[in-house]
């Protein structure tokens, strides 16, 4: 019989539940969009719940990316990062499963807009709260300033967000699409960049 031994970093260990929490959340929401796709003809498809379905997994790939910088900072794995990074990843979890209509839950909902309008929007809720939380790590866990520049993308990200949530139509339209432009260049030129702390 061959032994084999794998010793585990403190980092893997404590990566699992977390990458357990998030990917469950892009699992549900991934199964939500399927559902959608298979009953095209019989829901009334609108652009604007994908969109944040969109953003929200393009947030949840950041967090890996967020996670592996700090494995390559060989930052300790205390309470004090653990249990922000635990938070964020519930948060995106609650996100990623509100955006859409629930397989088995909604699967009635006919009209994407009017059930995002009803229950979807709530995704906003948490996916401004690890923003906001985002802004704090930021400044007192790796000492960037209030106004620093992934701090003002993060402040703007939170009103679209709020704009998003309380508006209708046309105003509601324009703030998702300003937050997915506003989002593809933080991850292209901000949040990628060595040095500059990421979306937290």
């Amino acid at each position: 019989m061959i032994q084999v031994c794998f010793e585990m970093t403190e980092f893997e260990l404590l990566a699992i539940p977390i990458s357990i929490v998030l990917g469950l959340g892009i699992t549900k929401m991934l199964s939500a969009l399927a559902i959608v796709i298979r009953n095209r003809k019989q829901v009334l498809f609108h652009w604007i719940p994908v969109a944040w379905a969109a953003w929200i997994f393009l947030v949840c790939v950041q967090f890996f990316f967020y996670m592996w910088d700090l494995y390559e900072m060989e930052v300790p794995f205390t309470w004090s990062v653990f249990g922000p990074l635990l938070w964020h990843s519930i948060l995106l979890f609650l996100a990623a499963g509100l955006v859409l209509p629930s397989p088995g839950v909604n699967e009635a909902s006919d009209n994407l807009l009017d059930d995002f309008q009803k229950h979807g929007r709530l995704a906003l809720i948490p996916f401004a709260i690890v923003t906001l939380d985002a802004i704090v790590q930021n400044v007192f866990q790796y000492g960037d300033k209030w106004l620093g520049e992934a701090n003002v993308l993060n402040m703007i990200f939170i009103v679209l967000v709020l704009i998003a949530f309380f508006a209708k139509k046309f105003v509601q339209a324009t703030a998702t699409i300003s937050l997915g432009i506003l989002l593809i260049y933080g991850l292209a030129y901000v949040w990628s960049r060595p040095g500059v702390p990421p979306l937290g």
